[in-house]
C-alpha cells in the first residue's frame, strides 16, 4: 500500500475517532436545552460563513445584488414553503440589480 494511501486512512481513522469517542463517552445523558439549541444552530452558521464572502465577491461591480437576492430568498423562504420560490426570487432580484442598477 502506498504511503499516501496510508496517510489518508489515518486521517479518516483520527477524524472518526475525534467524532464518535464524545458520543459513546456521553453515557447516555441528556445535553442541556441551551447546549441543544446551540449545536443546531451550527450547521446553518458554517454554512453562512462559507456562503456570504460569495455573496459579497460574486459581483464586483455591484455587491448589493448579491446581499438584495439574500434578503429575497430570505424573505420568500419566511412566507413560503419550499425551495423552489426562494430560489427564484433570489435570481430574479439579482438579475434585477444586475440589469438596471
Amino acid at each position: 500500500m502506498s504511503k499516501i494511501m496510508l496517510i489518508i486512512i489515518a486521517c479518516a481513522a483520527a477524524n472518526y475517532l475525534l467524532r464518535v469517542i464524545p458520543f459513546f463517552l456521553s453515557g447516555g445523558e441528556n445535553i442541556p436545552p441551551y447546549i441543544k439549541r446551540f449545536l443546531d444552530y451550527m450547521p446553518v452558521v458554517a454554512l453562512g460563513a462559507l456562503i456570504f464572502p460569495g455573496i459579497i465577491t460574486s459581483f464586483p461591480q455591484n455587491p448589493a445584488a448579491g446581499i438584495a437576492g439574500v434578503a429575497a430568498a430570505a424573505v420568500a423562504a419566511w412566507f413560503f414553503e419550499g425551495l423552489i420560490l426562494p430560489v427564484f426570487a433570489s435570481i430574479g432580484v439579482t438579475w434585477f440589480m444586475l440589469q438596471y442598477m
